[in-house]
Protein backbone atom coordinates (compact mmCIF):
# COMPACT_ATOMS: atom_id res chain seq x y z
CA UNK A 1 0.00 0.00 0.00
CA UNK A 2 1.11 3.50 -0.69
CA UNK A 3 -0.05 5.83 2.01
CA UNK A 4 -0.64 9.28 0.57
CA UNK A 5 -2.12 11.98 2.81
CA UNK A 6 -3.27 9.17 5.14
CA UNK A 7 -5.40 7.54 2.45
CA UNK A 8 -5.06 3.83 1.71
CA UNK A 9 -4.02 3.77 -1.92
CA UNK A 10 -3.68 0.27 -3.30
CA UNK A 11 -0.07 0.17 -4.35
CA UNK A 12 2.98 -1.62 -3.12
CA UNK A 13 1.66 -2.95 0.18
CA UNK A 14 -1.68 -3.29 1.99
CA UNK A 15 -0.77 -1.29 5.08
CA UNK A 16 2.08 0.99 5.93
CA UNK A 17 5.32 0.88 3.99
CA UNK A 18 7.11 -2.32 3.06
CA UNK A 19 9.81 -3.14 5.57
CA UNK A 20 8.52 -0.84 8.29
CA UNK A 21 8.45 -2.79 11.55
CA UNK A 22 6.19 -2.17 14.50
CA UNK A 23 7.80 -1.22 17.79
CA UNK A 24 8.12 -3.82 20.51
CA UNK A 25 5.34 -3.82 23.06
CA UNK A 26 3.50 -5.82 25.70
CA UNK A 27 0.91 -8.00 23.94
CA UNK A 28 1.11 -10.89 21.52
CA UNK A 29 -1.48 -10.99 18.74
CA UNK A 30 -3.84 -13.92 18.99
CA UNK A 31 -3.25 -16.44 16.20
CA UNK A 32 -6.36 -18.46 15.37
CA UNK A 33 -6.35 -21.39 12.92
CA UNK A 34 -7.44 -20.04 9.52
CA UNK A 35 -8.84 -23.38 8.32
CA UNK A 36 -7.87 -25.00 5.04
CA UNK A 37 -7.50 -23.04 1.80
CA UNK A 38 -6.15 -23.88 -1.62
CA UNK A 39 -3.91 -21.05 -2.82
CA UNK A 40 -3.43 -20.19 -6.49
CA UNK A 41 -0.68 -17.72 -7.37
CA UNK A 42 -0.91 -15.74 -10.59
CA UNK A 43 0.93 -13.01 -12.49
CA UNK A 44 -0.19 -10.85 -15.37
CA UNK A 45 1.85 -11.98 -18.41
CA UNK A 46 5.12 -10.05 -18.60
CA UNK A 47 4.47 -8.13 -15.37
CA UNK A 48 7.15 -7.37 -12.81
CA UNK A 49 4.50 -7.09 -10.06
CA UNK A 50 0.85 -8.21 -9.80
CA UNK A 51 -1.75 -7.36 -7.17
CA UNK A 52 -5.34 -8.59 -6.88
CA UNK A 53 -7.70 -6.16 -5.15
CA UNK A 54 -11.30 -7.35 -5.53
CA UNK A 55 -13.50 -10.31 -6.47
CA UNK A 56 -17.22 -10.64 -7.23
CA UNK A 57 -19.60 -13.56 -6.74
CA UNK A 58 -18.76 -14.93 -10.20
CA UNK A 59 -15.08 -15.23 -9.37
CA UNK A 60 -14.01 -12.29 -11.54
CA UNK A 61 -10.94 -10.61 -10.06
CA UNK A 62 -9.69 -7.05 -10.55
CA UNK A 63 -6.34 -5.56 -9.74
CA UNK A 64 -3.33 -4.02 -11.38
CA UNK A 65 0.15 -4.90 -12.56
CA UNK A 66 3.42 -3.10 -13.20
CA UNK A 67 4.99 -3.40 -16.62
CA UNK A 68 8.74 -3.46 -17.27
CA UNK A 69 8.79 0.35 -16.96
CA UNK A 70 6.93 0.20 -13.61
CA UNK A 71 3.80 1.72 -15.17
CA UNK A 72 0.52 0.64 -13.55
CA UNK A 73 -2.19 -1.04 -15.65
CA UNK A 74 -5.55 -2.34 -14.49
CA UNK A 75 -6.59 -5.91 -15.19
CA UNK A 76 -9.65 -8.12 -15.02
CA UNK A 77 -9.07 -11.85 -14.49
CA UNK A 78 -11.95 -14.14 -15.42
CA UNK A 79 -12.87 -17.21 -13.38
CA UNK A 80 -11.04 -19.39 -15.90
CA UNK A 81 -7.83 -17.39 -15.49
CA UNK A 82 -7.93 -15.23 -18.63
CA UNK A 83 -6.68 -11.64 -18.33
CA UNK A 84 -8.02 -8.43 -19.87
CA UNK A 85 -6.15 -5.14 -19.53
CA UNK A 86 -8.13 -1.99 -18.70
CA UNK A 87 -6.60 1.50 -18.74
CA UNK A 88 -8.26 4.84 -18.08
CA UNK A 89 -8.09 6.82 -21.36
CA UNK A 90 -4.99 9.01 -21.53
CA UNK A 91 -3.87 8.14 -17.99
CA UNK A 92 -0.29 7.62 -16.94
CA UNK A 93 -1.37 4.78 -14.67
CA UNK A 94 -4.50 2.80 -13.79
CA UNK A 95 -5.39 0.75 -10.69
CA UNK A 96 -8.59 -1.33 -10.41
CA UNK A 97 -9.78 -1.82 -6.83
CA UNK A 98 -13.33 -3.21 -6.56
CA UNK A 99 -15.96 -4.98 -8.69
CA UNK A 100 -19.62 -5.93 -8.26
CA UNK A 101 -21.72 -8.62 -9.93
CA UNK A 102 -22.75 -6.23 -12.72
CA UNK A 103 -19.04 -5.92 -13.53
CA UNK A 104 -19.00 -2.27 -12.52
CA UNK A 105 -15.46 -1.49 -11.40
CA UNK A 106 -14.03 1.29 -9.24
CA UNK A 107 -10.43 2.37 -9.41
CA UNK A 108 -7.85 5.12 -9.70
CA UNK A 109 -6.08 6.80 -12.56
CA UNK A 110 -2.98 8.94 -12.59
CA UNK A 111 -3.45 11.83 -14.98
CA UNK A 112 -1.24 14.55 -16.35
CA UNK A 113 -2.94 17.20 -14.20
CA UNK A 114 -4.09 15.09 -11.23
CA UNK A 115 -2.43 12.61 -8.89
CA UNK A 116 -4.60 9.50 -8.58
CA UNK A 117 -8.25 10.38 -9.01
CA UNK A 118 -11.15 7.97 -8.72
CA UNK A 119 -13.40 6.58 -11.44
CA UNK A 120 -16.07 3.98 -12.13
CA UNK A 121 -15.83 1.75 -15.20
CA UNK A 122 -18.96 0.24 -16.76
CA UNK A 123 -18.44 -2.35 -19.52
CA UNK A 124 -17.73 -2.29 -22.31
CA UNK A 125 -15.90 1.08 -22.31
CA UNK A 126 -17.57 3.77 -20.17
CA UNK A 127 -15.29 5.60 -17.71
CA UNK A 128 -16.77 8.18 -15.32
CA UNK A 129 -14.54 10.21 -12.96
CA UNK A 130 -15.50 10.40 -9.29
CA UNK A 131 -14.94 13.74 -7.55
CA UNK A 132 -16.10 14.19 -3.96
CA UNK A 133 -16.30 18.00 -4.02
CA UNK A 134 -14.24 21.11 -4.47
CA UNK A 135 -12.68 20.44 -1.06
CA UNK A 136 -11.01 17.28 -2.36
CA UNK A 137 -7.76 17.21 -4.28
CA UNK A 138 -8.01 13.41 -4.37
CA UNK A 139 -10.99 11.06 -4.30
CA UNK A 140 -10.36 7.33 -3.88
CA UNK A 141 -13.18 4.76 -4.29
CA UNK A 142 -12.39 1.46 -2.58
CA UNK A 143 -15.54 -0.63 -2.80
CA UNK A 144 -18.78 -1.02 -4.76
CA UNK A 145 -21.77 -3.24 -3.97
CA UNK A 146 -24.47 -4.71 -6.19
CA UNK A 147 -26.70 -1.66 -5.59
CA UNK A 148 -24.04 0.53 -7.16
CA UNK A 149 -23.16 2.09 -3.80
CA UNK A 150 -19.53 3.22 -3.72
CA UNK A 151 -17.48 3.90 -0.59
CA UNK A 152 -14.11 5.53 -0.33
CA UNK A 153 -12.11 8.43 1.03
CA UNK A 154 -11.11 11.92 -0.03
CA UNK A 155 -8.38 14.32 0.99
CA UNK A 156 -7.76 18.02 0.57
CA UNK A 157 -5.63 20.75 2.09
CA UNK A 158 -4.98 19.30 5.57
CA UNK A 159 -8.44 17.72 5.71
CA UNK A 160 -9.72 14.21 5.00
CA UNK A 161 -12.91 12.18 5.22
CA UNK A 162 -14.80 9.14 4.07
CA UNK A 163 -17.83 9.00 1.80
CA UNK A 164 -20.63 6.87 0.45
CA UNK A 165 -21.90 7.56 -3.08
CA UNK A 166 -25.30 6.23 -4.15
CA UNK A 167 -27.49 7.44 -7.00
CA UNK A 168 -25.30 10.50 -7.47
CA UNK A 169 -25.57 11.66 -3.84
CA UNK A 170 -22.62 11.76 -1.43
CA UNK A 171 -22.95 10.99 2.28
CA UNK A 172 -20.09 11.92 4.60
CA UNK A 173 -18.66 9.07 6.66
CA UNK A 174 -16.70 10.27 9.66
CA UNK A 175 -15.92 8.02 12.60
CA UNK A 176 -16.68 10.00 15.81
CA UNK A 177 -13.68 12.04 16.96
CA UNK A 178 -11.35 10.31 14.49
CA UNK A 179 -8.34 11.97 12.91
CA UNK A 180 -9.00 10.11 9.64
CA UNK A 181 -11.74 7.80 8.34
CA UNK A 182 -11.10 5.36 5.47
CA UNK A 183 -14.14 3.30 4.35
CA UNK A 184 -12.83 0.36 2.30
CA UNK A 185 -15.72 -2.01 1.55
CA UNK A 186 -19.51 -2.28 1.41
CA UNK A 187 -21.78 -5.31 1.03
CA UNK A 188 -25.24 -5.72 -0.50
CA UNK A 189 -26.89 -4.95 2.86
CA UNK A 190 -24.99 -1.64 2.82
CA UNK A 191 -22.82 -2.58 5.80
CA UNK A 192 -19.58 -0.63 5.46
CA UNK A 193 -16.13 -1.55 6.78
CA UNK A 194 -12.89 0.37 6.95
CA UNK A 195 -10.36 1.89 9.30
CA UNK A 196 -10.10 5.00 11.43
CA UNK A 197 -7.21 6.77 13.12
CA UNK A 198 -7.49 7.68 16.78
CA UNK A 199 -4.36 9.82 17.05
CA UNK A 200 -1.18 10.69 15.19
CA UNK A 201 1.16 11.65 18.01
CA UNK A 202 3.81 10.62 17.31
CA UNK A 203 2.54 7.84 14.99
CA UNK A 204 -0.94 7.25 13.62
CA UNK A 205 -2.81 4.37 15.27
CA UNK A 206 -5.36 2.52 13.16
CA UNK A 207 -8.51 0.67 14.23
CA UNK A 208 -11.07 -1.18 12.16
CA UNK A 209 -14.77 -0.38 12.07
CA UNK A 210 -18.11 -1.71 10.86
CA UNK A 211 -20.92 0.74 10.07
CA UNK A 212 -24.48 -0.59 9.79
CA UNK A 213 -25.53 1.97 7.16
CA UNK A 214 -24.26 5.15 5.54
CA UNK A 215 -27.43 6.97 6.66
CA UNK A 216 -28.13 6.97 10.41
CA UNK A 217 -25.90 3.94 10.87
CA UNK A 218 -24.06 2.81 13.99
CA UNK A 219 -20.28 2.38 14.20
CA UNK A 220 -18.66 -0.60 15.93
CA UNK A 221 -14.94 -0.99 16.55
CA UNK A 222 -13.13 -3.96 15.03
CA UNK A 223 -9.81 -4.91 16.64
CA UNK A 224 -7.97 -8.18 16.04
CA UNK A 225 -7.46 -9.78 19.48
CA UNK A 226 -4.15 -8.81 21.03
CA UNK A 227 -3.17 -6.48 18.21
CA UNK A 228 -1.95 -2.90 18.42
CA UNK A 229 -3.44 -1.88 15.06
CA UNK A 230 -6.24 -3.30 12.90
CA UNK A 231 -7.31 -2.65 9.32
CA UNK A 232 -10.48 -3.95 7.67
CA UNK A 233 -10.35 -3.98 3.87
CA UNK A 234 -13.38 -5.81 2.44
CA UNK A 235 -16.68 -7.45 3.43
CA UNK A 236 -19.06 -10.02 1.92
CA UNK A 237 -22.81 -10.41 2.37
CA UNK A 238 -22.32 -12.65 5.44
CA UNK A 239 -20.34 -9.89 7.17
CA UNK A 240 -17.13 -11.88 6.78
CA UNK A 241 -14.18 -9.55 6.37
CA UNK A 242 -10.49 -9.52 5.50
CA UNK A 243 -7.84 -7.15 6.70
CA UNK A 244 -4.52 -6.85 8.49
CA UNK A 245 -3.24 -6.37 12.01
CA UNK A 246 -0.06 -5.29 13.74
CA UNK A 247 1.46 -7.17 16.64
CA UNK A 248 2.90 -5.43 19.69
CA UNK A 249 5.93 -7.73 19.52
CA UNK A 250 6.92 -6.10 16.22
CA UNK A 251 7.42 -7.52 12.74
CA UNK A 252 5.49 -7.30 9.51
CA UNK A 253 1.75 -6.83 9.55
CA UNK A 254 -0.29 -10.05 9.45
CA UNK A 255 -3.30 -10.77 7.23
CA UNK A 256 -6.55 -11.96 8.75
CA UNK A 257 -10.04 -13.20 7.92
CA UNK A 258 -13.05 -13.37 10.19
CA UNK A 259 -16.52 -12.29 11.21
CA UNK A 260 -16.28 -9.61 13.92
CA UNK A 261 -20.02 -9.74 14.65
CA UNK A 262 -19.48 -13.37 15.71
CA UNK A 263 -16.15 -12.66 17.38
CA UNK A 264 -14.33 -14.82 14.81
CA UNK A 265 -10.75 -13.87 13.91
CA UNK A 266 -8.13 -15.93 12.08
CA UNK A 267 -4.68 -15.24 10.67
CA UNK A 268 -4.39 -16.14 6.98
CA UNK A 269 -1.03 -15.73 5.24
CA UNK A 270 0.15 -17.07 1.89
CA UNK A 271 2.37 -20.12 2.60
CA UNK A 272 6.06 -19.24 2.64
CA UNK A 273 5.52 -15.54 1.90
CA UNK A 274 7.31 -12.78 3.79
CA UNK A 275 4.20 -10.59 3.54
CA UNK A 276 0.54 -11.18 2.65
CA UNK A 277 -2.17 -8.62 1.88
CA UNK A 278 -5.85 -9.63 1.74
CA UNK A 279 -7.95 -7.19 -0.28
CA UNK A 280 -11.19 -8.91 -1.34
CA UNK A 281 -13.68 -11.63 -0.29
CA UNK A 282 -16.88 -12.92 -1.90
CA UNK A 283 -19.80 -14.90 -0.51
CA UNK A 284 -18.09 -18.23 -1.21
CA UNK A 285 -15.20 -17.11 1.02
CA UNK A 286 -12.94 -16.85 -2.00
CA UNK A 287 -10.21 -14.43 -0.95
CA UNK A 288 -7.90 -12.40 -3.18
CA UNK A 289 -4.85 -10.36 -2.47
CA UNK A 290 -1.14 -10.43 -3.01
CA UNK A 291 2.00 -11.76 -1.40
CA UNK A 292 5.69 -10.93 -1.44
CA UNK A 293 8.00 -13.90 -1.90
CA UNK A 294 11.50 -14.42 -0.54
CA UNK A 295 12.93 -12.72 -3.64
CA UNK A 296 10.84 -9.59 -2.86
CA UNK A 297 8.63 -10.19 -5.89
CA UNK A 298 4.91 -9.38 -5.62
CA UNK A 299 2.29 -11.81 -6.97
CA UNK A 300 -1.48 -11.94 -6.94
CA UNK A 301 -3.34 -14.90 -5.51
CA UNK A 302 -6.71 -16.54 -5.02
CA UNK A 303 -7.44 -18.55 -1.86
CA UNK A 304 -10.39 -20.96 -1.95
CA UNK A 305 -11.65 -23.01 1.04
CA UNK A 306 -11.05 -26.73 0.66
Amino acid sequence: MRAHKAMRLVGAIFIGLLGVLLPSGLLQAQAVSPGSFNFTSFDYPGAISTQANGINQNGIIVGYYLDSSSVEHGFVRSADGKFEEINYPGAAGTILIGINDSKEIVGLYNGTDVFYQGFIFEPPNQFTPIYYSGLASETTPYGINDNGQIVGAWSGDQIQGGFSLLNGAYTDLLYPNAEFTNPDGVNSSEVIVGSWVSACAPLCQYHGFMLTSAVNGTYADVNFPGSVETYVGAINDFNEVVGAYGEATGGYYQAWIGNPSKNQYATLNYPGAIFTGLDGINNARHVVGYYIDTNNMTHGFLAVPK
